[in-house]
């Protein structure tokens, strides 16, 4: 197993203004509050590093101090018309992971009321020639240990070669739907010839490197506590105990929900 490098590595979904009735599981965090997430990180001397970088760190390459990496899963439209420009402005990398059998889709795997558009190839080459890797997050959002074998070899290896296909590019990482996965599935990731994976809480080597959830709930105060080094062991001991989880919110606070009055374009 390598030594991962010391780098926090954020993980976002949508970046848009979404009622909270459309977006019970704040997925969804709004542009100004990612533009203040970003305007913190750089403030506060973070340095950004693109997917290449960190995988050159995973094979013994050194990374910047405060280096913090930025990922957002799904692909969602809004990541390409409010977060995209954003980390262009201040040419700050990424990487997207897209299920690749519901590009230019919705999000199926939620219910109905739930659902959201995502990124079309057009609009994954357009944030990608802003400085956004793009990479796998399967086929179509399943949890890769529900699957067999052969749907694994097609989550994994297939959406690789199809991805690296329509956005001209080497893929070179995967990030696990819901985060969850196991040792076939990590088999299954490893076999597909990608260099590295992303998991949430539960990490395990570099095909299940452990990521901080930003989300709609997130103040700017509690944005600054996910990227103190101590946070993920933190995490790990408030989910263990609940009292100490609503303690902690109530310290740093949640950010107000978006109001259901608020009209969203392209029903979002």
């Amino acid at each position: 197993m390598r030594t991962l490098p010391r780098a926090r590595v954020l993980m976002y979904h949508g970046v848009d203004t979404v009622p909270s009735s459309r977006d019970p599981h704040g997925l969804f965090v709004t542009p100004q509050a990612f533009r203040d997430q970003v305007d913190h990180l750089l403030e506060s001397g973070f340095a950004p590093v693109s997917e290449e970088q960190y995988v050159a760190a995973v094979h013994g390459a050194p990374l910047p101090r405060k280096a913090v990496l930025i990922t957002f899963d799904d692909g969602y439209l809004g990541v390409g018309e409010h977060a995209a420009p954003v980390l262009a402005s201040y040419g700050v990398p990424s990487v997207l992971y897209v299920p690749v059998g519901l590009i230019g889709g919705r999000s199926d795997w939620l219910e109905p009321p739930h659902r959201h558009p995502l990124m079309g190839v057009d609009e994954l080459r357009a944030v990608q020639q802003q400085g956004m890797g793009i990479a796998s997050h399967g086929l179509d959002h399943a949890a890769l240990p529900t699957l067999s074998d052969d749907e694994l070899r097609r989550h994994a290896a297939e959406t690789r070669e199809v991805l690296g296909s329509l956005v001209g590019a080497e893929v070179r990482s995967f990030a696990f739907p819901y985060g969850t996965h196991d040792a076939r599935s990590r088999a299954a990731v490893r076999a597909a010839g990608y260099d590295i994976a992303f998991a949430v809480h539960d990490p395990v080597d570099e095909l299940a490197i452990e990521r901080v959830d930003v989300n709609a709930s997130d103040t700017l105060r509690s944005f600054r506590v996910k990227l103190a080094r101590f946070y993920p062991a933190a995490w790990h001991a408030a989910a263990r105990f609940p009292a100490v989880r609503r303690a902690v919110h109530e310290l740093v606070g949640r950010a107000d929900p978006v109001d259901d009055t608020v009209t969203v374009p392209g029903s979002r």
